[in-house]
């Protein structure tokens, strides 16, 4: 028996043996007890001696230096015949050469609808092109010893290739492939959507991402894109085609520069780019989306439920400011002073030093073509979450109001200006920076004046910049923790605040209408499956089916834990259904199903005891739409004239092409059906059920009573408790004998 059972079982028996002895009193004086006790003399406090006092003979920091501009190596620059612009920074300390690429293109670009494809296409870039697939590519830049990569950043997609001095031509040679010639292999973007969607379910075991994302989503709205966080359902939903279609609109030489630098010859150089670029045709550059800013008045708060959280990340912003924005230098200034500057900052003393509320606190600003956001970051221990909020509101209200000191602006001029030199330590480096100055149309003027900019910011101009900037009665906040810890802080308060579910998508999916079919397509895939029918078995030998019997070991993994289990699963048609598992061959589980009621037995979490339960309602909904896609019967579906399929592009699963089709099912969701164009049997069906990516496998197929069965089965979930199952199938019988009582709802145990 575990000791928690005998806990109340010890209780009990001490209870039944009467009190406790007490111990005997101990005699004391009157008083305190030492009333005729001489008393010591009080303690006294040692002199505090400063070593340091009267010394004459200290190292005294260097005086700050005045802000001067940079020195910028010799940058050259011209246009390709095509209009790509190319800079040349010349630098022979190390036999290196570095091409980096920028298309002014991202995140920013890209429709609600297709939330992920700017980071999907770059993804895809260095995975295949019509001379190379993605191995090829890997193979020819690991010959030379270099690195190449490609991603995709909120208004721009990087392509960048690095090699020794005489490599070179390698670059040359991958490069403009890639950037002009991909060719967005599907079996490759499976796996790049398998890598997007890790990302995404990883934030739900990030508190911290949450709050990041949540925040913006509140403050600008499901309408601006800088509201729209991408999902599950959005990545899962990414084809070929949404590649390609982006790839086409942005990927041309007037929107994109490139930046060489390291020991090249700037004249021979040129003519090798006009070689190895020159074939990319010009196209028109697409105007950039724009969207209505949101207004904000008052407060807005959002109370992101993570049960099990013991610590609360907050964020509190505002709208912040162009980069282009005669502000700018101002408010870099102040924002050091509030939350930028790490231990110097205001936030960080307050939050850390004086309240011991925290790690640390912080400040930032969007630094973009449009005005983005200003966030002030922490987090804390739930109990603390609502009192910490109040002192980070407290810091830029003051801030509004009264701005930064003279020494805090001379602090924060001093180390803005004077690191910022430091951030030049290559020629890689002045190139990175010449991207974004030049893709925000500043030119390397911008880099070799900015600390002079930063040295011109007086205590008045900041002051006034962030009493225009800072609007202490206009934020939003987002808390993401335990919302029973949280609800009673805010109600106390009298805060109104709406409560989501940390696992809800944070941006309202939008269930598009389906795009007009070709007839003839349509017809060509009610074709393909009739071919499946025949493969499985004849579409008659599956009609006359009156029940399935099924045995199948394996695991299961939910989370980082993976258990053993065996299944039995009983299908009588139309609809009774009975499972029995067994977890780790000692829990067992059971559920029964006929018609729209049912039952489950299972243990009882407190006393690990069986109990029984009825099965209503949504779950016996869900069990509904199981029967309905049962694997052996589904393809039935699929052929019913009255289906409604839809044919979409070609995949491939483990490198074996496949044909691919959209079934609408009865319950609102579509399966994607996966068919292997040789054997024409089911390898997959894909579907997406209230954000959640599902997919089930079946490989491994044997015949059955003349029936093809799949001996392999995996099955994998996506989001917060999300399970995987491996099965292996042991037995299966076609039309078993199968005794009625065993759906019959058994007694209590």
């Amino acid at each position: 028996m575990k000791a928690s059972a005998l806990l109340p079982l010890l209780m009990l028996l001490l209870a039944a043996c009467g009190p406790k002895p007490m111990p005997a009193p101990i005699p004391v004086l009157p008083g305190d007890g030492d009333a005729n006790v001489a008393k010591p003399p009080e303690p006294k406090t040692p002199a505090v001696v400063d070593a340091w006092s009267g010394k004459t003979d200290l190292i005294k920091a260097p005086a700050a230096k005045v802000p001067a501009a940079v020195s910028l190596p010799a940058i050259d620059e011209f246009k390709l015949s095509n209009g790509l612009a190319v800079f040349v920074i010349k630098s022979d300390r190390l036999p290196v050469v570095s091409f980096q690429l920028a298309v002014h293109a991202g995140r920013l670009n890209e429709p609600r609808t297709r939330l992920g494809v700017s980071e999907a296409t770059a993804n895809m870039l260095v995975k295949g092109t019509k001379k190379r697939d993605a191995l090829a590519i890997a193979k020819t830049i690991d010959f030379v010893g270099g690195t190449i990569a490609a991603d995709a950043t909120f208004e721009a997609t990087l392509l960048s290739c690095s090699v020794l001095a005489r490599n070179t031509s390698t670059c040359l040679d991958l490069l403009p492939d890639m950037l002009t010639q991909p060719t967005f292999p599907d079996g490759e973007l499976v796996k790049v959507r398998e890598q997007l969607l890790g990302e995404v379910r990883g934030r739900l075991d990030d508190a911290g991402q949450q709050a990041s994302a949540h925040v913006q989503n509140l403050l600008w709205g499901n309408e601006h894109v800088r509201g729209w966080v991408t999902s599950e359902a959005s990545v899962a939903s990414l084809k070929r085609e949404d590649l390609v279609a982006f790839h086409k609109a942005w990927f041309v030489p007037a929107n994109t520069l490139m930046v060489v630098t390291g020991d090249v010859d700037a004249k021979k150089l040129k003519g090798d780019l006009e070689r190895a670029f020159g074939k990319w045709a010009k196209g028109p550059v697409p105007p950039a989306p724009s969207y209505k800013e949101p207004g904000l008045s008052g407060s807005r708060i959002r109370l992101v439920d993570k049960p099990g959280q013991t610590q609360t990340h907050i964020r509190v912003a505002q709208f912040g400011i162009k980069h282009d924005d005669p502000r700018f230098f101002d408010t870099l200034v102040w924002n050091y002073t509030l939350g930028g500057g790490a231990f110097s900052s205001r936030l960080m003393k307050v939050v850390r030093v004086d309240g011991g509320k925290t790690y640390g606190a912080s400040s930032n600003f969007d630094r973009n073509l449009d005005k983005g956001s200003l966030v002030a970051s922490t987090f804390t221990r739930n109990s603390e979450a609502v009192s910490t909020t109040k002192l980070i509101l407290g810091e830029i209200a003051k801030m509004a109001k009264e701005g930064p000191t003279q020494a805090e602006v001379d602090a924060a001029i001093s180390n803005i200006a004077g690191g910022y030199g430091l951030r030049f330590q290559g020629a890689s480096d002045v190139g990175a920076a010449l991207i974004g100055a030049e893709l925000h149309n500043f030119g390397k003027e911008y880099l070799a004046n900015f600390p002079l900019a930063v040295g011109k910011v007086d205590v008045a101009s900041a002051k006034r910049a962030a009493s225009e900037i800072l609007d202490p009665r206009a934020y939003v906040i987002v808390m993401v923790g335990d919302a029973k810890d949280l609800e009673p802080q805010l109600k106390k308060e009298g805060w109104r605040y709406e409560k989501v579910a940390f696992t809800d998508p944070i941006t309202p999916e939008i269930k598009l209408p389906p795009p007009p079919v070709d007839p003839k397509a349509v017809t060509a895939a009610r074709k393909i499956i009739d071919e499946a029918l025949a493969a499985k078995g004849g579409k008659a030998k599956l009609a006359a089916i009156k029940a399935l019997k099924m045995v199948a070991s394996g695991n299961t993994t939910i989370g980082a834990q993976s258990v053993p289990v065996d299944t039995e699963r009983t299908f009588v048609l139309p609809d009774k259904i009975r499972i029995d598992a067994t977890l780790m061959q000692k829990v067992k589980v059971v559920i029964g199903v006929t018609g729209r009621t049912g039952w489950q037995i299972g243990p009882d979490p407190q006393t690990g005891n069986p109990v029984i339960a009825d099965i209503a309602g949504a779950d016996v909904k869900a069990i509904d739409f199981e029967r309905w896609r049962e694997p052996e019967l589904l393809l039935l579906k699929a052929a019913d004239p009255a289906s409604v399929l839809t044919p979409l592009p070609d995949e491939a699963i483990d490198g074996k092409p496949q044909t691919v089709i959209s079934l609408q099912s009865p319950f609102g969701i579509d399966l994607v059906l996966y068919l292997d164009k040789k054997t024409k049997l089911l390898t997959r069906v894909a579907y997406n059920e209230a954000g959640s990516a599902e997919t089930d496998d079946f490989s491994d197929y044997k015949e059955v009573s003349g029936i093809k069965v799949a001996f392999k089965r995996k099955s994998a979930g996506s989001g917060k408790g999300a399970r995987s199952t491996d099965l292996v199938v042991k037995s299966v019988e076609v039309d078993p004998t199968v005794d009625p009582k065993v759906f019959e709802k058994p007694a209590a145990p």
